[in-house]
């Protein structure tokens, strides 16, 4: 786990918001064409939701926690909501890698440390920002 107090390692702590399909549930509407209810078909829509993500980085490698959003309902499970980085890139202006959630499910992250920025690229997509997570220190940020 990454420590403050180790030169190579990095917390982040993103907050921001994305997109997920869902699907509306059948439902019994007025046809106004056959003056009768009838079954509506399920249609596919966004749904817009917040969330966090946290990275952990020590050495060469690292590993990523999802807020609930951004797990889907079929997933490997990770480790008490971690998941490890693989293909991870750092360098001085951006961090990226990725991640599996189950078997089809490869999300790709990059975070532009000049501005913070992360977005998360997958089935659900995820924009925020991110802070770095130094509690060690004990310097108040406001």
């Amino acid at each position: 786990q990454a420590t403050a107090s180790d030169p190579n390692s990095l917390v982040l702590v993103c907050y921001g918001a994305g997109t997920k399909l869902t699907v509306a549930s059948p439902r019994y509407a007025w046809n106004p064409f056959n003056h009768k209810w009838e079954w509506s078909t399920p249609q596919n829509t966004t749904q817009g939701f917040s969330s966090d993500v946290q990275i952990e980085l020590y050495g060469d490698h690292g590993r990523i926690h999802l807020g609930k959003s951004l797990v889907p309902p079929i997933h490997s499970g990770g480790d008490n909501g971690w998941w490890d980085i693989e293909n991870l890139s750092v360098s001085p202006t951006q961090i990226t890698g990725t991640y599996r959630l189950n078997g089809m499910n490869k999300p790709r992250f990059s975070v532009d440390r000049r501005t913070g920025r992360i977005d998360v690229q997958a089935v659900t997509r995820f924009t925020g920002q991110c802070d770095q997570g130094d509690w060690a220190k004990g310097t108040p940020r406001f």
